[in-house]
């Protein structure tokens, strides 16, 4: 059962744009540091559409290398059709996925979307994830169709729910689905504590200070709903500004850089870096929580500086 934090961690890049494998290894160290329960790559945060096949599968592989086997690799799968996207699942249970976290053929057909799906299922031996992510897939997963993949399609196991407003679907979907379909909550955490009180089995996000999504998830679970409230409502600032539409994966390379967690912010054209102004509002907005006690900006043991 997966359940937990899931970081959605970013592809790190060199200053010349290639895959940077040493910054793989710290980027993995500084997450479990802070108490991950695995990651997931190959998400929008990493850029997938930017990557050759070729480096897909390094980047797949090097995350599994720098992971402890006790902690599981989520890999999103990125395909134009069915057949590919099938020989990409199967590739990356190869590499050591012990999940995979699927998307929907950009099609408006249940049917269509249901074959995709079983076809997947029927051809890897690991669970699924359904991505439901209609700004990025452009599909929209009715609650029904949820359920009816996870019903009947046994290695669909999970819902990353980002479909707002998430709260009242995750409701729709664990009642239709039942509580052995598992919902994760993501949308660069905004709603990270409603969603865990609607029945999330976790947070599955690009939020780079995941510590502080773990210390939420904790309290949570432990009934201390006050204390989790509190902490909740003190960061989302730091959400809300690190999740910008266009900006989120420029901003979250900053701070992990910063923190010395990868070598360099870079990203691939054509996604956009932010602007110095906008990256002294992001550290004004750190500052502020650390002065409170909030977060604490420290530098991860391994660093790449």
């Amino acid at each position: 059962m997966l359940a937990g934090i899931y970081p959605i961690v970013p592809t790190p890049f060199d200053e010349t744009g290639a895959v940077d494998e040493g910054s793989i290894r710290t980027l993995s160290a500084f997450m479990m540091e802070r108490g991950a329960a695995g990651l997931a790559i190959l998400g929008v945060m990493g850029e997938v559409d930017r990557l050759t096949d070729a480096e897909r599968e390094l980047v797949t592989r090097r995350f599994r290398e720098a992971l402890p086997r006790t902690h599981p690799l989520v890999v999103g799968v990125l395909a134009g059709g069915t057949d590919a996207a099938v020989d990409a699942c199967r590739r990356a249970v190869d590499l050591g996925a012990d999940a995979l976290m699927v998307g929907p053929l950009p099609v408006q057909s249940d049917e269509v979307i249901f074959d995709y799906y079983e076809r997947i299922g029927a051809a890897v031996s690991v669970p699924i994830i359904v991505h439901d992510y209609p700004p990025a897939t452009r599909v929209i997963l009715t609650p029904a169709l949820l359920a009816r993949l996870h019903k009947e399609i046994a290695r669909v196991q999970y819902v990353k729910l980002e479909d707002a407003p998430t709260g009242p679907k995750i409701d729709a979907v664990r009642s239709l689905a039942g509580p052995s379909c598992g919902i994760f909550g993501a949308y660069g955490g905004l709603y990270a504590l409603e969603e865990l009180e609607r029945g999330a089995c976790g947070i599955m996000t690009g939020f780079v200070y995941q510590d502080l999504l773990v210390r939420i998830y904790t309290l949570h679970r432990a009934g201390q709903i006050q204390e989790a409230l509190e902490l909740f409502y003190a960061i989302l600032p730091l959400i809300r500004f690190e999740f910008q539409p266009g900006l989120g994966v420029s901003l979250r390379k900053a701070i992990l850089a910063r923190l010395g967690a990868i070598r360099s912010a870079s990203v691939r054209h054509p996604t956009a870096s932010a602007d110095a102004a906008t990256l002294r509002q992001l550290e004004r907005i750190e500052e502020y929580l650390e002065a409170r006690g909030y977060l604490t900006r420290r530098a991860a043991k391994t660093s790449t500086r």
